[in-house]
């Protein structure tokens, strides 16, 4: 059964309707008129302040501070109104309280040295103002090779060492900054990297091998950055230490006729991952740039990681025995080396306190 209105349901739900869009309207007469004084106060504020009656600017900003009266831009111009006159009436501790607040309003704020009176820059001075740490997210590129020391196969390794060749695969994951000063920050990432090479070789001088095999790692460098350039486009370097650990690997093999090239030699993906050492531990180098963004950076890296240990099992080499009698592979005694690139977005963490004497 259908509902209908009746004409007076009807009139109520129009005098309800105009009786709410009334009190909206109403509501936001009554902001504008609150925001309109406040920006007036702080007018008369600035005059009274520079008419030398210091003693009044907190009483005559603190209700508008306080009801959100002011924009953010108004807002810490009225905290910095009360600090300076906090600090001329000598009373240091509450113009400490103030400025804390004028810090958790925007945790980057910087003094003009033009405009701003000494005592309020040393003030300013007397806080550590710079980000504690930052969180971020990072995707990228990356390309490894294998760097082969040691040959092994069924055919003379002599004559025949095979090539690698590093291909193109993806990795993404976190990163933490920790801000050691100004200059120098300690990062660590924590990732997830695809990564795939390509090795060719030629068996006995009639089959040629080809070897693509793909591998997940988890990886985990720390960098130690130095950081240069202006407040907004900022570069470093970087130089550090990694620690990897595998977590899946397979390979597909052919092995083809040189002169037909007609399959020999085919069949599904192998799994690669007892072939390799669980760990790999790398040398970091690379360098980057940080665009600011908000209350953080996006960023662009560039690390090269370079192996430090053998990949190849050597305790497995022979455990897979359709590899040594059916592709006639054996693994080399290889590291692995990683070129990657990133880009990402982290955000910066802000605890403002009073620096001792000797951190000033």
């Amino acid at each position: 059964m259908k509902k209908r209105f009746t004409p007076l349901s009807t009139f109520l739900c129009a005098v309800l309707c105009l009786f709410a869009g009334t009190v909206q309207a109403q509501n936001k007469n009554k902001d504008s008129i609150i925001e309109n004084r406040c920006v007036q106060l702080l007018r008369d504020a600035e005059k009274t302040y520079e008419a030398g009656r210091i003693n009044v600017i907190e009483d005559m900003l603190l209700p508008c501070i306080q009801s959100d009266g002011f924009s953010k831009f108004e807002k810490l111009q009225a905290y910095r109104l009360i600090i300076l006159s906090k600090l001329f009436d000598n009373r240091d501790e509450e113009a400490n309280k103030y400025f804390l607040e004028l810090i958790k309003t925007d945790p980057e704020y910087q003094v003009n040295p033009v405009t701003d009176p000494s005592e309020f820059i040393n003030l300013f001075n007397s806080y550590r103002t710079n980000p504690v740490y930052s969180l971020g997210f990072k995707v990228g590129m990356n390309s490894t090779k294998p760097n082969s020391f040691v040959p092994y196969g069924v055919y003379n390794t002599e004559e025949h060492t095979g090539d690698y060749k590093g291909l193109l695969n993806v990795h993404f994951g976190f990163n933490a900054d920790i801000y050691l000063n100004k200059k120098f920050t300690l990062g660590a990432d924590a990732l997830l990297s695809f990564k795939r090479y390509q090795y060719k070789n030629t068996l006995m001088d009639y089959s040629e091998l080809t070897w693509k095999e793909t591998q997940l790692w988890l990886e985990l460098p720390v960098v130690l950055k130095y950081t240069m350039g202006k407040q907004k486009l900022r570069y470093y370097v970087q130089g550090g230490a990694a620690v990897s650990m595998i977590m899946n690997a397979k390979a597909n093999v052919t092995r083809k006729d040189i002169n037909t090239q007609s399959n020999q030699a085919i069949g599904p993906d192998i799994n690669t991952r007892d072939l390799r050492n669980m760990f790999n531990y790398s040398l970091v180098a690379g360098a980057g740039l940080r665009y600011k963004a908000g209350y953080g950076y996006i960023v662009l890296d560039a690390k090269y990681m370079y192996g430090l240990n053998n990949i190849s099992d050597v305790h497995d080499k022979y455990s897979n025995a359709d590899l040594v009698y059916k592709y006639g592979y054996i693994d080399n005694n290889f590291t692995l080396n990683s070129l990657m690139f990133s880009v990402g977005y982290y955000k910066s963490f802000y605890k403002p306190k009073k620096l001792p004497t000797h951190e000033k």
